[in-house]
């Protein structure tokens, strides 16, 4: 990383951009749409409207947050461990029996494909529109171009919105050439699933989401 970076990421996966020589806030593509509304099972109360009222999850709520918190978690960890392979070639001496499946899949997609890997968790931003994110990878798969979200969960079209945030940051910051967006979804039976993300109006619900949200933080 740059020793006077452009954008960060701090522990709490907040991201700050340097406009104007100061480090500013900028709200993460996972922020904004949840935020609006773009992932249904999410609940709790924003940060930004502490005033709101808090109500208070039932039994059934706190049980599906527990199991999304486990996923959350499966998730940061697989991610870690495949970007330091990716990075060094080298897996840790232990991984966690529950992770092993997840990483086995990674290292067929990798050792089943002709990959040329270009950037890895790569910070992109867009200025205009106030966003920022972290891009899993950048890599040529068998001769096509592509950025590609690494999922431990279950697919769903809010991947291809996500993604198209990414590309267009990405294309904005780097490089404006052609990509195919994928989601490489890593399953707990030790198989993975290279999804395509076709539809051209995933990048259209996405602005429209970062409207939303800049709006209301300014009513």
């Amino acid at each position: 990383m740059p020793s006077d970076p452009k954008i960060i990421c701090d522990d709490d996966h907040r991201y700050y951009v340097r406009v104007d020589e100061v480090m500013r806030e900028m709200p993460s593509v996972t922020t904004i749409m949840k935020d609006v509304g773009y992932y249904p099972w999410a609940f709790g109360v924003s940060r930004d409207k502490p005033e709101m009222e808090i109500k208070f999850p039932t039994e059934q709520e706190e049980e599906l947050q527990h199991k999304l918190d486990t996923a959350a978690q499966r998730g940061t960890a697989v991610h870690q461990i495949t970007e330091d392979l990716d990075r060094t070639g080298e897996l840790p001496d232990e991984i966690a029996p529950e992770l092993e499946p997840y990483i086995d899949a990674y290292l067929d997609f990798k050792n089943q494909n002709n990959l040329e890997i270009t950037a890895i968790e790569e910070f992109v931003y867009n200025e205009e529109f106030w966003y920022a994110g972290a891009l899993d990878r950048v890599m040529t798969i068998n001769g096509v171009r592509a950025i590609v979200d690494l999922k431990t969960g279950q697919t769903a079209c809010t991947t291809g919105v996500q993604l198209a945030a990414y590309l267009y940051a990405y294309q904005s910051m780097v490089d404006n050439g052609e990509f195919t967006r994928f989601g490489l979804h890593l399953r707990p039976n030790g198989t993975y699933k290279l999804v395509p993300y076709k539809n051209n109006q995933d990048l259209a619900n996405f602005l429209a989401a970062v409207r939303v949200y800049h709006y209301k933080r300014n009513i």
